[in-house]
């Protein structure tokens, strides 16, 4: 009856992926590969979720249902943004911060004049809509984040270790396409995946040592493995129960923890604390409840690794669209709705619980289409509001509860990738996909000064914001640095040939995409009085100016 039931729910999906119109139903389900199944599951599964949280019905300007959410707090709270509500950016400053957010970079003075100029009242929605499609730029911006995040790896070994693969190209195609995000995280776990690579093997010394994703050779492999899909896929720091129980975290006892390991496995795990064998093994099992998902897991370790998939990317799964959503909101926001990014955990409740569950639902519902959900967030007030240092959030790990209201964005160091491929692009007026930073293999002094890692042997989806010395010299003294920026190139020959002005409103908008501003244009004057005939030294000075503009607080930053 089981059987028959699923055939007759089948029967409206599979015309959709139909191969022959005379084929039963039952044959149709066994010829779907495993994306087509994965895809008919979720479908399904949507419709046992319970009714999304209800939008808020507020007073005062909101451009989307974020908004709406956003503002109900601030009325909730009686905070300063009930009654004078916070201002939203100017276009130059949206213009700015949605080039870097979406393609890592900012506008070209081209691009930028055009915007500029556009006298359209929705003319921010067009360019939202216009950069998400500009889908190679957009792709080289997730990349890098996405290969920190897997520890992907040009080598298969790196100092007699194995690596977890090179991604770059995989992931950059996954993002070209826009490949919905269960799908893509369920083709790189499993198998049974069209698509899916296979964990390699190289020899290490004469013996062959395993390479890949999934990497579960050895019990330590296997539990590292558990510990990263964890972390990055369920937003869940497990790393502490691999050898005994969580000390903070009481969610996280060994034993729930090797359950889930033994799903990379093709056994379950022996109970090892603390490198003692306590004896016996542990039978695998997903470590959150599903309704309605089997809970014996296969015996063989594809079996397993397809279960674990198929758990993992289940609508009715409590984190994983969570942990998506909540990655999304941190990039372009600054903060998450839960932090820190990679503790979601049951006592420790999101900022807006019911912003974090609508998000998730709309992204399950529109087919876990990430741009779906970067186009809701860009295009909202929220995050197109001013910067405001009295209103910004702070998160503060000792004091995990303490209120978060989101009136005012958060100031966001850039990345290594996004200062150096914003150099190159403003002096340049130009960048290819194969000039940006992140295809470079080489570490610099810069690139780790700016928290670019030198290595991906461990994974990580922050990166710090903190400045340090070393930095500091790196901006002062480096020589790459200096070299990005005083290399002669379109942006000094264009500038050079004009006046003092002229010179000023191109560096301006070339750099800081915006006109000097009245003071800025006496003190630019002044510093370029001394300007001679000499073509060296007008482009020296020219370099002085632009180290400077570049190096300012408002080009590091994005705000």
């Amino acid at each position: 009856m089981r059987f028959v039931g699923l055939l007759v729910c089948l029967v409206p999906f599979v015309g959709s992926v139909s191969r022959a119109d005379d084929v039963d139903a039952a044959y149709q389900l066994l010829i779907m590969d495993a994306r087509e199944q994965l895809v008919y599951r979720r479908e399904s599964r949507l419709q046992q979720l319970p009714a999304a949280p209800p939008v808020p019905d507020v007073q005062g300007p909101v451009f989307n249902e974020i908004d709406r959410f956003i503002t109900a707090r601030w009325h909730e709270a009686g905070v300063p943004s009930a009654l004078d509500v916070p201002p939203v950016c100017s276009d130059n400053t949206f213009l700015r911060r949605v080039y870097l957010d979406v393609l890592g970079r900012i506008p070209t003075m081209e691009e930028a004049h055009r915007f500029l100029q556009n006298d359209q009242a929705d003319k921010r929605s067009h360019l939202i809509d216009e950069l998400l499609n500009r889908h190679e730029e957009y792709a080289d911006h997730w990349t890098p984040f996405w290969e920190e995040a897997i520890a992907s790896n040009p080598a298969p070994i790196v100092g007699g270790i194995p690596s977890r693969g090179n991604y770059q190209k995989w992931l950059g195609e996954h993002f070209q396409k826009n490949t919905p995000f269960d799908v893509m995280v369920a083709e790189l776990i499993d198998p049974r995946m069209p698509g899916h690579r296979r964990s390699e093997f190289e020899d290490v010394l004469g013996k062959p040592t395993q390479t890949g994703f999934i990497l579960n050779q050895t019990h330590t492999d296997t539990i590292q493995t558990a510990a990263v899909v964890g972390q990055v896929f369920l937003g869940t720091g497990m790393k502490c129960a691999s050898c005994h129980d969580h000390f903070e975290n009481d969610e996280w006892p060994q034993a729930r923890f090797l359950a889930f390991g033994g799903l990379f496995s093709s056994g379950d795990l022996t109970h090892i604390r603390c490198e003692k064998t306590v004896g016996g093994t542990v039978p695998a099992a997903f470590p959150f409840a599903i309704p309605g998902a089997p809970t014996q897991a296969p015996a063989d370790v594809d079996g397993r690794l397809h279960y674990l998939a198929l758990l993992l990317t289940d609508p009715l799964n409590p984190r994983f669209s969570k942990t998506i959503v909540n990655r999304l909101w941190r990039r372009y926001m600054g903060l998450g709705l839960f932090e820190p990014i990679d503790d979601f955990r049951s006592d420790a409740p999101p900022s807006h619980p019911d912003l974090l569950e609508w998000l998730a639902r709309d992204l399950m519902t529109h087919g876990y289409d990430l741009k779906h959900t970067i186009r809701q967030i860009l295009n909202s007030r929220t995050y197109q509001l001013r910067y405001d240092p009295a209103r910004e959030d702070h998160f503060d790990n000792a004091n995990r509860e303490a209120p978060r209201y989101c009136q005012s964005p958060a100031l966001r160091k850039l990345t290594a990738e996004q200062l150096v491929d914003s150099i190159r692009l403003a002096t340049r007026q130009t960048l290819t996909s194969d000039e940006r930073l992140f295809r470079t293999k080489a570490t610099t002094p810069l690139s780790r000064s700016l928290s670019r890692p030198a290595s991906r042997n461990e994974i990580s989806t922050t990166r710090s914001e903190e400045t340090a010395v070393v930095q500091a010299l790196e901006l002062l003294n480096g020589n790459e640095y200096h070299h990005l920026i005083y290399e002669p190139g379109p942006l000094t020959s264009t500038a050079a040939a004009q006046d003092i002005d002229g010179i000023l409103d191109t560096l301006y908008l070339a750099i800081l995409t915006r006109a000097p501003t009245a003071d800025e244009r006496l003190v630019g004057r002044a510093f370029l009085h001394p300007l001679s005939e000499s073509s060296d030294d007008r482009v020296e000075l020219l370099g002085d100016l632009s180290w400077a503009l570049v190096t300012s607080v408002e080009f590091q930053y994005i705000h």
